[in-house]
């Protein structure tokens, strides 16, 4: 299983793109460096022109190329992947697994983050759990980041029939790290009160 692990700019950059547009999808872009086995994530942009809904969040192709031809200029900035919310909307609770629609495109060279963001029902710390996602509550919200891959087909291995639990064959959970997140105490400010 391979491994994310978040930088506090990272981190930062996902809870408050995802709580700023709550009950509206987030969706930004990961810039970090990939290894054996893990991938370590820097930086996390989120698009300001997206189109927000609740379940679905709609780039602009104009301003996506824009974005595209800029990134090339930052040679030490690794695009890595993506990262998205899924809030709480109309009494339904976000989820923080891949839908059909969120596993399209989705290439080997890329993870994916999924942010589930619902109101926080009690305080909870930050913790990566024995599924691999990554949540704890902040303010009035409960996060959960779930990370994804895709699974690097075996030559000559056998086949493996379609999951329907599945949204895409190839795609895996990854475990998700943060050692900022953990350290937070939620309830209390910088001050310690």
């Amino acid at each position: 299983m391979k491994d994310i692990y978040l930088s506090e700019q990272a981190f930062l950059g996902m809870i408050l793109s995802a709580a700023e547009v709550y009950n509206r999808e987030c969706y930004g872009l990961l810039f970090g460096y990939s290894l054996p086995g893990k991938t370590i994530v820097e930086g996390a942009i989120a698009y300001q022109t997206a189109e927000r809904k609740f379940a679905e969040v709609s780039l602009y192709e104009q301003q996506n190329r824009v974005i595209q031809r800029v990134i090339v200029q930052f040679p030490k900035h690794e695009y890595v992947g993506e990262f998205h919310s899924h809030p709480h909307y109309r009494g339904r609770d976000g989820m923080a697994g891949l839908t059909e629609d969120d596993a399209i495109g989705v290439t080997e060279a890329e993870i994916q983050l999924v942010i589930a963001i619902n109101p926080r029902r009690r305080t909870v710390c930050w913790s990566t759990n024995a599924d691999g996602t990554l949540s704890g509550t902040l303010a009035d919200y409960h996060f959960a980041f779930a990370g994804y891959h895709v699974l690097h087909p075996k030559v000559g291995g056998p086949k493996r029939k379609r999951s329907r639990r599945k949204a895409h064959p190839r795609l895996r959970r990854a475990n998700v790290y943060c050692p900022y997140a953990v350290g937070l105490n939620p309830g209390t400010n910088r001050n310690g009160r």
